[in-house]
Order: C-alpha cells, then sequence, then structure tokens
C-alpha cells in the first residue's frame, strides 16, 4: 500500500531509469515499515478519533442508501492564477459552501468535510524522505450546519479546515495507529477514497458531506519517460458524490484544476454559484 507521494517518486524513479539515467543514493526508497507501527504492547487510544465515525446523514433518513443510488456526474473545472490569488486573501472554502448552497439544504442540516494529511513531516522524528508506504491520515471538520457555513464570514469555513489539519500532531498519528490496530474488522474504517468500500456499515461521504483531496504538491507534471511531458495527469477514478480533488495544471502558469463528482441535480447550480463567489 502506497500514498500519492510515494507513487510520484516511484514513477519519478521510473522515469529516470527509462531515460538510462542512474538513481542517486537519496532517491533509493525506504522499505522498512517497522519504524511506523502501532505501540508495544498496545495502547489505548488517547483521543477520540471522529474521522473513523460515520458522517452525517440527511435530515430525516437513517441510512444512505438513497443518497447512494442517485445518479453523479463528473467535471473539471479551472480557476486562473488571478482567481487563486484572490480565494487565499480570502481564506475562502468555495467547494464546501458552493455544494451546500447548491443542495440548498435545510439551515439546521449537519455536514462536514473529509480530507486527507499526509504525517511524514508531522512525526517526531520525521520519516526518511523515501519511505515508500502510505502515510495518509484522514482527517474530518466538526460538524457545523448549513445555515453557519452560508451565514457566516468566510474565515469560519477556513478555520473549521485549518483545526481539522491542525488535529493531526505526533500524539494523534501515534493513536490512530493504535486504534486501527485495536480493531477486528478494519474495513469498517476505510472511506470510499478511491475505490468504493463495501463494508457491512458504508461510510458514504457524499450528501450531505464533502471530500476534498489535493495533489497540488504531487510532481507528476515534471516526469518524462523519455517521449515527453505528460499534458494530463488525473484520478483514474471519482467514484461517489462530494469528492474533488484540486490538482495543479499541465500549463505550470500558477492556474488549477478541479475534478469533482455530484449529484446530476445539483451540478448545473454548483458550477454556477462557484465561478459566482470566485474573485475577478
Amino acid at each position: 500500500m502506497a500514498d500519492g507521494w510515494s507513487a510520484a517518486k516511484f514513477f519519478e524513479a521510473w522515469t529516470k531509469l527509462a531515460r538510462g539515467d542512474e538513481l542517486e543514493e537519496n532517491e533509493m526508497p525506504f522499505h522498512d515499515r517497522t519504524i511506523l507501527r502501532s505501540s508495544e504492547p498496545l495502547l489505548p487510544p488517547r483521543f477520540e478519533h471522529i474521522e473513523f465515525t460515520k458522517p452525517p446523514l440527511l435530515l430525516g433518513h437513517t441510512v444512505a442508501k438513497e443518497e447512494q443510488m442517485k445518479e453523479t456526474c463528473a467535471t473539471i473545472l479551472k480557476v486562473t492564477k488571478e482567481q487563486v490569488e484572490g480565494l487565499r486573501k480570502k481564506a475562502n472554502d468555495i467547494p464546501h459552501q458552493d455544494m451546500e448552497m447548491a443542495r440548498a439544504s435545510d439551515n439546521t442540516q449537519p455536514t462536514r468535510l473529509s480530507l486527507a494529511v499526509d504525517f511524514r513531516s508531522r512525526l517526531k522524528p520525521s520519516l526518511p524522505p523515501g519511505y515508500f508506504g502510505n502515510t495518509v491520515l484522514p482527517t474530518v471538520t466538526s460538524k457545523c450546519v448549513h445555515g453557519d457555513l452560508l451565514a457566516k464570514p468566510l474565515s469560519y469555513a477556513a478555520g473549521k479546515i485549518r483545526e481539522a489539519i491542525e488535529r493531526i500532531t505526533d500524539e494523534y498519528i501515534r493513536s490512530a495507529l493504535d486504534y486501527i490496530t485495536s480493531q477486528e474488522d478494519v474495513s469498517a474504517l476505510r472511506s470510499n477514497f478511491h475505490i468504493r468500500a463495501y463494508t457491512k456499515t458504508p461510510n458514504f461521504l457524499g450528501n450531505p458531506n464533502v471530500y476534498i483531496g489535493s495533489w497540488i504538491n504531487l510532481p507528476f507534471y515534471g516526469m518524462d519517460y523519455g517521449w515527453g511531458k505528460p499534458i494530463y495527469v488525473g484520478p483514474g477514478l471519482l467514484n461517489d458524490d462530494g469528492k474533488s480533488f484540486i490538482m495543479s495544471s499541465p500549463t505550470a502558469d500558477g492556474s488549477l484544476l478541479i475534478a469533482l463528482r455530484l449529484q446530476t441535480e445539483y451540478m448545473d447550480s454548483f458550477k454556477k454559484l462557484f465561478y459566482e463567489d470566485m474573485p475577478r
């Protein structure tokens, strides 16, 4: 099992060898998984790991099956360099807010945003740069309601995300590893990150919730097997409602691409709101 950064470094090494170059010592992968393991003896979790709890359901529903069965569609949106700079100044959470507006939820509808955090540099000591494996831990915002996301300042939504990311400390990561190890059936902890998780109690991340992943720092566009650099790199599967990835543009002009899947009935409204809210 490997995360996006490990995969990217593998492809970088592969392309270098394909061009007839040799790998430097610091480009060799580090495969010792024992440096990332649970406590011995196993300790009880020291935190409440809300990232492994079930996300909110639509009000009035006890299961997510109805939402899971709805038709969805995917799209790729472009955000220019100027728009990116404007968003940074506003500390905005436009994708989450606009999805909530497009879905036209009840103001009291609970929602949460899920994202993945690479914890390589958050461990003490940090993992070796060439560590090959999965160093991504899911994190989620504390629950908020639809009405607050729309009525409160933009900094409210950004603060929720910042709080979720800052939660991932060395102590929290060690506790999460112990929590995962203590579970008899770890499949129940899986989210539908890249593939749909078929479990007895699937955690549907879609309506009324949102998942955002970032590939901005993955160096895919610098890879060359000898016949030129790629013209597009993106997720091969966007399998669920509310799931999105923010990616660098192949033009290397500072613009971004956002690949997302949403229930078809809300897609047109989302696109309209997304670009209306975008700085000009």
